[in-house]
C-alpha cells in the first residue's frame, strides 16, 4: 500500500514510518518509461550543454557539503581527460568524487530507505536502472584506452628506468578508475528519479538535483576541490541487436577529440579490419595470436568464405549437415557446422548457412542438437517425434 504525501519538511518526512510496501498498477506503469528515458541519457551522443553541466556541477557541489569549484576545464573525452589530469596539483585541491557522488547516494538512499521498503527499491532499480551493456561496454573501451596510454607513457620512459616514472603511470591509471565518473557510474540517479516523480518523495531526493542535471548533460567528471574537469559526451555511439560495442563499417565509439574504437561484437578490433576486411586472409588468420581477434577475423570474412578457401577441415558429415574445425593448437580451436535450409528459393536453390559451434563437437548431429541446447540424443528423439 503507499500513503498519501506528507509535509516537505525532510525531518518529518524522515521520522514517518515505511509507507510504499508494494508499487501500485499505475506505479508499475511508469517503470518502463522512466527505463527508456534514462537509457536514453546514457546513450546520448549530442554535444555537452556545457552551460547546463557547470551549473548541475555547482549545485552537487553544495548538495554534498563542498564549496563550488573555482576552475571548470572541459575534456573532448575520457582519454584527454586522463591525460590533463595526470598533471593535477596542489592547487587542484584534493579529488571530491566519493562525497560528490557516492556519499550523496548512500544518505539519500537512507533517508529513502525509511520511507520505502527494500523490496520496492529493489524493483524499481532492477527496472529502471539495470545492467546497461552498452553503456558498460563504453566504460570498458575507455579503461582499455587509458591502460594502452599507460602503457605508450611506461614504454617511454622505460629507457630512463626511473621507478618514480614508471609509479607515476600506474598511479595515474588507478587514479582515473577511483576518481573519474562516466555514464555507468550515474545509472543510479535514474531509480531516484522515478522515486522522486513516481512516489513523490521529493524532500528525500531534493538534494539530487545537481547530479541530475551533470547526468543529462555530459559524459564524465572528475571533480576536485578547486578544479572540476567536465568531458563531452561521444559524438558516436553504435551497437548491435545484443547491446554490444560494433560497427561493421566503421569505428563504434568516438569523441569530439578524435579518440576512437573499432569494435566487433564488443571485441575491440585494429581499424583495418573493419575499414580493409579485404585484407584478412588465412595467413593474416593464422598468424594473429589473439584468439578473440582471429574468431572476429573469421567472422568478418564469413565462415562460408573461410571454409571455401581452405581454412578449416571437414571432420564428420550426417543427415545434419557437414562439421568443420580448424585447430591451431590443443586448446584452440573454431568449429562451425553447416546445414541447409530446408525451405528452397524461388528458383530451387537451397541456401547454406554456418552455425559456429564448440570445438568439442564430434558430430554434424550433435553440433546442431547443440544449436538448439539439446544433447543429440534428444534432438534424434525430437526428429523422430516430428
Amino acid at each position: 500500500m503507499s500513503g498519501a504525501s506528507a509535509s516537505s519538511n525532510p525531518e518529518m518526512r524522515a521520522s514517518l514510518p515505511t509507507e510504499y510496501y508494494a508499487l501500485t498498477p499505475g506505479q508499475t506503469a511508469a517503470l518502463d518509461p522512466y527505463r527508456a528515458k534514462w537509457t536514453a541519457i546514457r546513450r546520448s551522443t549530442e554535444p555537452a550543454d556545457r552551460e547546463g553541466a557547470e551549473e548541475g556541477a555547482r549545485l552537487a557541489y553544495r548538495a554534498a557539503g563542498l564549496k563550488p569549484p573555482s576552475r571548470m576545464v572541459w575534456c573532448g573525452g575520457p582519454v584527454t581527460l586522463f591525460h590533463l589530469t595526470r598533471r593535477i596539483s596542489r592547487v587542484d585541491g584534493a579529488n571530491v568524487n566519493s562525497a560528490l557522488i557516492y556519499r550523496l547516494h548512500r544518505e539519500v538512499a537512507a533517508l529513502v530507505g525509511r520511507r520505502v521498503h527494500r523490496r520496492v527499491r529493489a524493483v524499481v532499480a532492477s527496472v529502471v536502472s539495470p545492467f546497461d551493456a552498452l553503456t558498460a561496454s563504453v566504460y570498458d573501451a575507455v579503461i582499455r584506452g587509458v591502460a594502452h596510454e599507460t602503457a605508450d607513457f611506461l614504454a617511454r620512459v622505460r629507457r630512463h628506468n626511473t621507478l618514480f616514472a614508471n609509479l607515476r603511470a600506474l598511479f595515474g591509471l588507478h587514479g582515473f578508475r577511483c576518481s573519474a565518473a562516466g555514464q555507468h557510474d550515474l545509472s543510479w540517479l535514474a531509480t531516484y528519479d522515478y522515486i522522486r516523480n513516481v512516489l513523490d518523495l521529493r524532500a528525500e531526493t531534493e538534494r539530487l538535483h545537481g547530479l541530475w542535471q551533470l547526468a543529462r548533460s555530459l559524459g564524465w567528471i572528475q571533480a576536485h576541490e578547486h578544479t572540476s574537469w567536465l568531458v563531452e559526451r561521444p559524438n558516436l555511439l553504435l551497437g548491435d541487436a545484443r547491446d554490444r560495442l560494433h560497427n561493421a563499417k566503421g569505428p563504434a565509439l568516438g569523441y569530439p577529440d578524435g579518440w576512437s574504437v573499432w569494435a566487433w561484437k564488443d571485441i575491440e578490433v585494429p581499424p583495418w579490419m573493419i575499414e580493409q576486411p579485404e585484407k584478412i586472409t588465412l595467413e593474416t588468420i593464422d598468424a594473429e595470436p589473439d584468439v578473440q581477434i582471429r574468431r572476429c577475423m573469421i567472422e568478418i570474412m564469413t565462415p562460408q568464405r573461410y571454409v571455401a578457401l581452405g581454412g578449416p577441415i571437414r571432420v564428420a558429415e550426417d543427415d545434419a549437415g557437414i562439421l568443420w574445425r580448424k585447430s591451431w593448437w590443443a586448446s584452440d580451436s573454431w568449429a562451425a557446422v553447416e546445414v541447409v535450409n530446408a525451405t528452397p528459393e524461388p528458383d530451387g536453390t537451397r541456401k547454406h548457412f554456418f552455425l559456429q559451434v564448440p570445438a568439442n563437437m564430434r558430430t554434424a548431429r550433435e553440433a546442431v542438437a547443440w544449436t538448439y541446447g539439446l544433447s543429440e540424443d534428444a534432438y534424434a528423439r525430437l526428429l523422430v517425434r516430428t
